[in-house]
């Protein structure tokens, strides 16, 4: 049976990331003419623009979760996390029926509620057991006004790959509603530009920001950015293209 390539889309709330599971699946089964998977692993999602084949809300559903244990729905999402892992073979079986050969992991809204509980790390384990899986973070432009903020968002990514331990393709969306979306990707990409900015930063803070842009140059493994629209489709080619590169070079696929 051939490899299933696993793509795992995080990023913060707001970002966009239900919107660019469905149009990335919606792109690659029309121009690429392959099936494709869709999994939701948020307990809050009740209306997605795609239909999952598997859907966490079968086991557990944030709303169910408020009402039985009092709770708000922060709290309730992380209990949510909690209850999660007790339906992972459950969850597992269903994944390995699945034989698309892309299937797509939308993660929840709330981005540390996967990075940074058991369940995120324990499905990312177990995913890595059925293909080879990638890392998709959809960055937000609107959170990059300061040269200091494209470093987080460099940094960002870097978390994600050393907390799952694959790798993972920065990608920054919304460019149908929002100027400058460009450049931002550049300023990701442009080390020594992004190096002269920071130097307009002042104190101890522009310094820290300098030395950290030195050791993730030195780490550096992402060498494009794709812009994209989830909406007008826009960069979905070139996001694939990434990922399938990715892919294909993940191993001995024989």
């Amino acid at each position: 049976m051939p490899l299933q390539h696993f793509v795992v889309i995080t990023g913060p709330a707001g970002s966009g990331k239900s919107t660019l599971a469905g149009a990335l699946g919606s792109w690659i089964s029309a121009k690429q003419f392959m099936p494709v998977g869709y999994v939701n692993l948020d307990p809050g999602a009740e209306d997605l623009p795609y239909e999952p084949d598997v859907n966490v809300r079968k086991y557990v559903k944030l709303e169910e979760v408020m009402r039985r244990e009092r709770l708000g729905p922060n709290g309730a999402l992380i209990r949510s996390a909690e209850l999660l892992l007790n339906f992972m073979d459950a969850l597992f079986d269903e994944l390995s029926r699945l034989k698309q050969p892309y299937v797509i992991v939308d993660t929840p809204g709330q981005m540390e509620l996967f990075l940074f509980r058991d369940f995120g790390l324990a499905f990312t384990e177990r995913l890595k057991e059925l293909g080879h899986v990638t890392g998709v973070l959809v960055l937000d432009p609107t959170l990059s006004h300061r040269p200091q903020d494209l470093l987080v968002l460099r940094l960002l990514s870097l978390v994600v790959q050393l907390r799952f331990g694959v790798d993972v393709v920065p990608v920054v969306n919304k460019s149908d509603l929002l100027q400058g979306v460009k450049q931002v990707a550049e300023g990701l990409l442009d080390c020594s530009a992004l190096r002269e900015q920071l130097k307009t930063v002042p104190g101890v803070l522009g310094d820290l920001s300098e030395r950290i842009l030195s050791t993730l140059e030195d780490f550096r493994v992402a060498t494009r950015v794709p812009v994209v629209s989830a909406v007008t489709g826009e960069g979905l080619e070139q996001l694939y293209d990434i990922l399938h590169e990715i892919f294909c070079a993940c191993g001995d696929l024989t």
